[in-house]
């Protein structure tokens, strides 16, 4: 990719983090005259992981929740399930792997040469028996079949449109195959931070303080005080053996198109050797990446090299021809209700609703059947106590298979208008409506009701938003002429007088942080529609938010009274460049402009920075850094997970008493609510993962994730 002046590619992703950058070994385990030396040292501990094995069939076509992969069906959090990266997917929702680890950061073993990134590893699979209707072995005769559809990122069009990078001819993304032998294997160390009390020589061995048989090798000199990761207990799971089974080489989505006549490929592939025939079967993809960058312009090394992955499938009695899917879907969440913001302040919209409202959606539907479907369209706004307030129905209508016809194009039903809202009566300053659009095969509906629905969450809280928290590049504005003096300005117009309290945005990770850096946050007034004086500028320091989605908030000094059109963005004076996350599925780009020099420029490019205004009342001013330290806070685990019938939730710190838990289904939906934390009956729930919610009298919410599987 050839580097663009304004414009550099960044993908937030969460995964979890392996031993990279150093070398680290067990070694020593018999050495007795250490082990007395240590004896004061509590002994060594080896955890062993072990998962349950699924039974076939394996389908997931990521298309009912976003963020992490389904635990009951894969392992890790690598990758990042999307609505967002992919062009005309088969149906909503994709996995997406890139460069970035799970904190959105790059690798840190990450470079200009080719090196390993992101992983998508399923959970063990019973490739060795089925179950029904009656339990037998599996055979080669049995014809297994694994498929999946893939895209290289990057998109089309002009530079200024592309969603995300292509992987380059260098990179690659790859599928393996893996049997367990029946033997234990270290799999790695789960390490703690020590901080150096001598310099330590390259070469010199640092022993871990928690466990007598444990060092590194320090792979250069360090200095007293520096801190390193030790290891200090072991992991251990089954041991794999890993085997190439496919791979394709990077290239661009127009590369890709010409070749295969496809924006994305299925590929089939028969399980034709009896060692795959195994109780812990499994598969992996992976992707190699290569940074762009150059070494003066640290800054730029985001994210790259992007693959979509769809619609992954492995079942006994299909053929090479069973390319053909019996399901209608949604391909893409038509988004918001607004006209021009993504979310806004409850006390600005009811001034003029209608003025702020769509007028209706486009919708991409398919069939991706090899005969007509009889379908229905529903539209269903809920708010958040669960009441309906706005439905549309469009009706039913036949539609034609997609490789004939392409989507569906019959306008009630792929262009909705809005319907019709009776909005609550809110007296506090916020409200959240549930968009629904569900569109079936008429009847009983088909085989994948999974991907009938999108949700859209419609926020009207404290702040103003262009876009939807997800960038899929980043935003650069730079200068070659000195002082190096570069400014961006986004612009929000209120309906009535108000306090700005905050700004919040999204700053990329670049390579060795180089994105890390003070800058002047700056408000200006309106100037014949250009950003005019400054009314407001303080220096800020940057605290990167490691939640998922997670934007960083800059609470103001003073907090600024304001009215009708402001601008809000920074300033920067120096050779560095400010890498703010870009939204490119909203475009705002006629309300965002940028200078390097006395004359305002408006933006051309496709999408939105991700720069959002915080206005209102007062609300607590406590930073990430506090928040992340706050000792009062506790993590929740629910036990066992996955679970059958009942669950149990453990604090830490533990918390016993005025606790609300409410359970809540992939789509939004409140399906249990309880004041106990032990023992909770989940039998009445089907299969599936569900977000938990834990509560207290004060208003302090924490949430997590569980999985149920029967």
């Amino acid at each position: 990719m050839k580097l663009k002046i304004y414009i550099f590619v960044v993908i937030l992703l969460l995964f979890n983090k392996l031993l990279l950058g150093q070398e680290s070994l067990t070694g020593l385990y018999q050495n007795h005259q250490v082990a007395i030396q240590f004896k004061t040292i509590r002994p060594h501990k080896t955890t062993f992981i072990h998962y349950e094995p699924i039974t076939l069939p394996f389908v997931d076509d990521f298309s009912n929740y976003n963020g992490y992969p389904d635990t009951a069906l894969w392992i890790g959090n690598q990758v990042f399930v999307n609505e967002s990266f992919a062009i005309n997917p088969p149906t909503i929702g994709h996995v997406t792997l890139d460069a970035l680890n799970e904190q959105g950061a790059v690798y840190d073993h990450a470079s200009t040469s080719p090196f390993s990134a992101d992983t998508l590893l399923s959970k063990p699979i019973r490739l060795d028996s089925i179950f029904y209707p009656l339990p037998r072995a599996l055979e080669l005769s049995d014809s297994l079949y694994f498929s999946f559809f893939y895209q290289p990122g990057g998109g089309e069009g002009q530079a200024w449109e592309k969603l995300g990078n292509n992987p380059e001819k260098q990179d690659s993304l790859i599928l393996e195959f893996g049997y367990q032998t029946g033997k234990k294997t270290l799999l790695y160390f789960i390490t703690q931070e020590l901080s150096l009390t001598d310099s330590v020589e390259m070469g010199d061995t640092i022993w871990s303080p928690c466990d007598a048989s444990m060092f590194i090798i320090a792979d250069r000199f360090y200095y007293a005080g520096e801190v390193v990761e030790v290891p200090c207990d072991s992991v251990v799971g089954m041991e794999t053996i890993w085997e190439r089974i496919w791979d394709s080489p990077g290239m661009t989505l127009s590369e890709f198109k010409n070749l295969y006549g496809t924006y994305f490929r299925q590929m089939m592939i028969p399980i034709t050797e009896k060692k795959y025939l195994n109780r812990g079967f499994q598969f992996r993809f992976r992707n190699i990446a290569s940074l762009e960058y150059q070494a003066s312009s640290p800054s730029w090394a985001s994210n790259v090299d992007q693959w979509n992955i769809d619609y992954v499938r492995l079942n006994r009695s299909r053929t090479a021809g069973d390319t053909i899917i019996d399901d209608v879907a949604i391909v893409e969440n038509p988004g918001t209700i607004l006209k021009d913001y993504t979310a806004m302040p409850w006390s600005h919209f009811v001034v003029n609703q209608n003025g702020f409202l769509k007028n209706g959606f486009e919708l991409k539907l398919t069939n991706l059947y090899n005969v007509v479907k009889n379908t229905t369209y529903e539209q269903q706004i809920i708010d958040d106590h669960g009441n309906k307030i706005g439905s549309l129905s469009g009706g039913s209508y036949n539609i034609s298979p997609f490789y004939t016809s392409g989507y569906q194009d019959y306008a009630p039903h792929s262009k909705p208008s809005l319907a019709d809202i009776s909005f609550p009566t809110v007296t506090n300053d916020s409200l959240e409506l549930s968009v629904y659009h569900i569109f079936k095969e008429a009847g009983m509906g088909d085989n994948n009701a999974k991907n009938d629905t999108a949700i859209y969450k419609q926020c009207f809280f404290n702040y103003f938003a262009y876009d939807d928290g997800v960038p899929e590049s980043g935003y650069v504005v730079s200068s070659s002429i000195y002082p190096y003096e570069t400014s961006l300005a986004v612009r929000f117009s209120l309906a009535h007088q108000d306090t700005l309290r905050a700004v919040r945005m999204y700053i990329n990770r670049a390579l060795q942080e180089a994105n890390e850096m003070n800058f002047t946050l700056s408000i200006w007034d309106d100037n014949n529609g250009q950003p005019g004086s400054i009314i407001y500028s303080e220096i800020v320091q940057q605290e990167y938010n490691q939640n998922l989605y997670g934007l960083q908030q800059f609470y103001l000094q003073n907090p600024l009274p304001v009215s009708g059109t402001i601008y809000i963005g920074y300033q920067l004076t120096g050779k560095n460049f400010l890498n703010i996350g870009f939204d490119q599925n909203n475009n705002a780009s006629s309300q965002v402009f940028w200078r390097t020099n006395a004359d305002w420029n408006n933006s051309f490019i496709v999408g939105s920075p991700i720069i959002r205004a915080v206005v209102g009342n007062y609300f607590e001013n406590t930073n990430i850094r506090q928040a992340h330290l706050a000792q009062n806070k506790p993590t929740i685990t629910v036990f066992p997970n996955p679970a059958k019938n009942t669950i149990s939730i453990a604090t830490e710190p533990m918390v016993t008493e005025n606790c609300h838990i409410e359970i809540f289904s992939p789509n939004g939906q409140s399906v249990l609510k309880t004041n106990t934390i032990q023992h909770i009956d989940i039998s009445g729930l089907s299969p599936n993962f569900y977000i938990l919610k834990l509560s207290n009298n004060q208003g302090t919410c924490y949430w997590t994730k569980f999985v149920i599987v029967r």
